[in-house]
């Protein structure tokens, strides 16, 4: 073998070496893009599921606050119906913790009428655009909504308006 093919060999090999360390290179990033598009699915995956158990607790949750309200209305003098009571009110305040721990928070209902947050399930007589009333709660987990809070809307009354 001459110097010239010698030569020329070696520009093959190192030229081979250099192709399979690129493709090793690249085969590397993958396998990490990889890992952590699993990684972000499994992620994605488990707040899925948070939410989904959430939002099935909600309903449970929405009958527990109504019994309080009404049960600080028509509540007796006697102490055992007030202990029952107070008992109630600490489990729901309780689970109101724990669902504020996991990324649960209440959509603030008390000023203008957002349709990204808010349901308008019906309208009463009032400023244009303003919550009038709560029908029903509505939560955010992590920033997105969960369910819209069910609000009553004002609209005016303009003169010449059919009611």
């Amino acid at each position: 073998m001459g110097k010239k093919q010698e030569k020329t060999k070696i520009e093959e090999l190192e030229s081979k070496v250099n192709d399979l360390e690129n493709q090793l290179k690249r085969a590397v990033a993958d396998y990490r893009n990889l890992e952590s598009r699993i990684s972000q699915g499994r992620s994605e995956w488990t707040k899925y599921v948070g939410a989904e158990i959430i939002r099935k607790i909600l309903p449970a949750l929405d009958h527990l606050e109504t019994v309080i309200e009404s049960g600080r209305q028509v509540l007796s003098e006697q102490s055992e119906s007030k202990d029952w009571f107070r008992g109630v009110e600490l489990a729901v305040k309780e689970l109101n913790q724990v669902l504020a721990q996991e990324g649960l928070d209440q959509i603030a209902a008390d000023g203008q009428f957002d349709p990204n947050l808010h349901e308008a399930v019906d309208t009463g007589e009032g400023e244009d655009n303003k919550i009038l009333k709560v029908v029903r709660r509505g939560y955010t987990l992590e920033g997105k909504v969960l369910r819209p809070a069910q609000v009553v809307v004002g609209r005016s009354n303009e003169k010449g308006e059919i009611s």
